[in-house]
C-alpha cells in the first residue's frame, strides 16, 4: 500500500542538531524530510528522504534544492544561510521557512545591533558597554573597569569569539591585544569591537518557538562551554549540557525563568516597532546569566543550541513541524508537550580539540548495544572518505540520555561512554551531585546581592 505523504521539509544544517530534529520529525509517517548540508554526515544522511551537499552561505542552491523537492516547509538551524539573507529569498519564492530574515537575523550576526536594542527596549537585561572602532578609546573602556571586561567581535564568530578579562584573557595585556587584532584584523568581518563589563554569575539558556510576538518556550539548560572538568581549560563550542524535569535548573527559580522569557518578549516588541512590522520568526536561543544585579541578557542566537537542541528534542513529545506549522499559520492555543525527565547531553572529541581542528575521530562503539540501553548518539562529524570521521571545526559525537534525574541522566551517559573505545576527551563531570551542588551554593550566594 502506498503511503500517503501529507508534508514535505527540508532541514538546512549539517550536524547533530539537525539529526534529532529529522528524527522528531520523522515520527510522523506522512512526512518527508529532506537535508541540506555542507559536510557528509552519514547519520543525517541515513535518515533523509534525499540530500544535497553544498555551500550554507549558497542560497541560490539551497533555495533550488527545496523547489526542486516540492518542500512545504523550509527549517533553518544554523547561522550562515540566515545571515546570506536565506530566509528572505525563501518568502519571495512563496515556501514556508522557519526562519529569520536577514533583518531579524541581526539579534545574533550583529553584537552591536542586539544590545542597542535592548539598551532602548529592556535596559535592565544588559550590562554596561561601548562599542568602537578605535583602538584608546576601548582600552580606556577597559581601565574603566579596572580591565573587568568582556571583548566581542561584532559579528559571527563560530561561538569562539568572545573573551573574558581572567578567563580566555589573563592578564590587561592580553585584553589589550585582542583589541588591537579585532581591530586591525577586521575579526568577523568588522573593525568594530564591542566592550562589555564582565559579568559574574551562573548561566542558563531558554529557547523558544517565536513567530512576531508569539512565543513557545521551552525547559531551561545548562552547557559547559570548558573543556576540562571543574570548569577549567579554554573555551569550547560546549563539551555538553543537562536539563531537569520540568521548565527549571537545580539552581533556578520560577522567577528566573519567568525574567528570561519576559526580556525574550520585549526584545521581539521592540525589533517589531523598530523595523516597522518587520517580525521575527524561527528558533531563538537566549542565553542568561544570575547576577548579583538579577538576571542579564548574556546573547541571542536566532538558532536552537548545540548542544542544548538536543535536551530539549529528545523530551519533545509534540512533532516540531507541528509546532512550526502552528507558528506560521497564527493557529491560537496550540499546546506543546514535554516528558517531565531530566536529560545529560555529553561530547566526545579528539584528544586535541579545540586547539587542534580537522582531526579524525579514531574509536570503535556498538551503537545498536548503546541505543538499546537508551541513549541516543548523535553525529557533529563527518566521512573523510577513508572510514574514519573528522569533525572538521565540530566536536564529535553527543551521548544523549533522559531519565527521572540529571544525576541519573549522567549515569547513564558515562555507562555508554565507557564502552566506547579509542583515543578521545569527554568531560565526565557533568549531570555529577558534586557538580549541581556547587551551582547551587553559587546561585545562593550570589541572591544576596539581589537589589543591591
Amino acid at each position: 500500500m502506498t503511503k500517503n505523504i501529507n508534508r514535505k521539509a527540508l532541514v538546512v544544517g549539517s550536524w547533530a542538531k539537525e539529526q534529532i530534529t529529522i528524527e522528531n520529525i520523522k515520527k510522523d509517517e506522512n512526512t518527508r524530510v529532506f537535508s541540506y548540508l555542507d559536510t557528509k554526515n552519514p547519520a543525517i544522511i541515513s535518515i533523509s528522504d534525499g540530500h544535497e551537499i553544498g555551500d550554507l552561505y549558497d542560497v541560490e542552491g539551497i533555495v533550488n534544492y527545496a523547489k526542486r523537492e516540492s518542500c512545504d516547509f523550509v527549517l533553518v538551524t544554523t547561522a550562515a544561510p540566515l545571515s546570506a539573507g536565506l530566509a528572505d529569498r525563501l518568502i519571495e519564492e512563496d515556501i514556508s521557512i522557519f526562519g529569520p530574515t536577514k533583518s531579524a537575523a541581526r539579534l545574533e550576526y550583529d553584537k552591536v545591533f542586539a544590545r542597542n536594542l535592548l539598551k532602548r527596549h529592556c535596559p535592565f537585561a544588559i550590562p554596561e558597554f561601548g562599542v568602537f572602532d578605535d583602538y584608546e578609546k576601548a582600552v580606556d573602556f577597559a581601565k574603566k573597569h579596572d580591565y573587568q571586561v568582556a571583548v566581542k567581535p561584532q559579528g559571527l564568530t563560530d561561538g569562539l569569539g568572545v573573551k573574558v578579562f581572567l578567563d580566555q584573557l589573563k592578564n590587561k595585556e592580553d585584553v589589550k591585544e585582542y583589541i588591537k587584532r579585532i581591530i586591525e584584523n577586521r575579526i568577523s568581518g568588522s573593525k568594530r569591537v564591542l566592550m562589555e563589563e564582565k559579568l559574574v554569575g551562573e548561566e542558563f539558556t531558554i529557547q523558544c518557538f517565536v513567530k512576531d510576538e508569539k512565543v513557545i518556550p521551552t525547559p531551561a539548560v545548562q552547557d559547559f562551554k570548558k573543556l576540562l572538568c571543574g570548569e577549567k581549560g579554554p573555551n569550547t563550542a560546549s563539551m555538553g549540557s543537562y536539563s531537569s524535569p520540568g521548565n527549571l535548573l537545580p539552581f533556578m527559580k520560577q522567577e528566573d525563568y519567568e525574567t528570561g522569557l519576559n526580556i525574550i518578549r520585549r526584545t521581539l516588541r521592540g525589533f517589531k516597532e523598530e523595523t516597522k512590522g518587520d517580525v521575527c520568526c524561527g528558533f531563538l536561543y537566549g542565553q542568561f546569566m544570575i547576577t548579583q544585579r538579577g538576571i542579564k541578557l548574556i546573547e541571542y542566537n536566532f538558532r536552537p543550541g548545540d548542544p542544548e537542541w538536543m535536551n530539549i528534542a529528545c523530551i519533545l513529545k509534540t512533532n516540531i513541524l507541528d509546532i512550526v506549522e502552528a507558528m506560521l499559520s497564527g493557529k491560537k492555543n496550540f499546546e506543546v508537550d514535554f516528558e517531565k525527565k531530566a536529560t545529560v547531553c555529553k561530547y566526545i572529541t579528539p584528544p586535541e580539540y579545540p586547539e587542534k581542528l580537522n582531526q579524525t575521530l579514531e574509536i570503535e562503539l556498538d551503537e545498536k548495544d548503546i541505543r538499546k540501553n537508551g541513549v541516543g548518539i548523535y553525529y557533529s562529524c563527518g566521512e573523510d572518505g577513508k572510514g574514519s570521521l573528522n569533525v572538521g571545526s565540530e566536536r564529535g559525537i553527543a551521548f544523549l540520555a533522559k531519565e527521572e534525574s540529571i544525576i541519573k541522566a549522567g549515569n547513564a551517559v558515562e555507562s555508554a561512554i565507557s564502552a566506547v573505545k579509542g583515543n578521545f576527551h569527554h568531560r565526565k563531570d557533568i549531570g555529577t551531585e558534586s557538580l549541581i551542588e556547587e551551582k547551587i551554593k553559587r546561585v545562593d550566594a550570589l541572591r544576596g546581592g539581589f537589589g543591591d
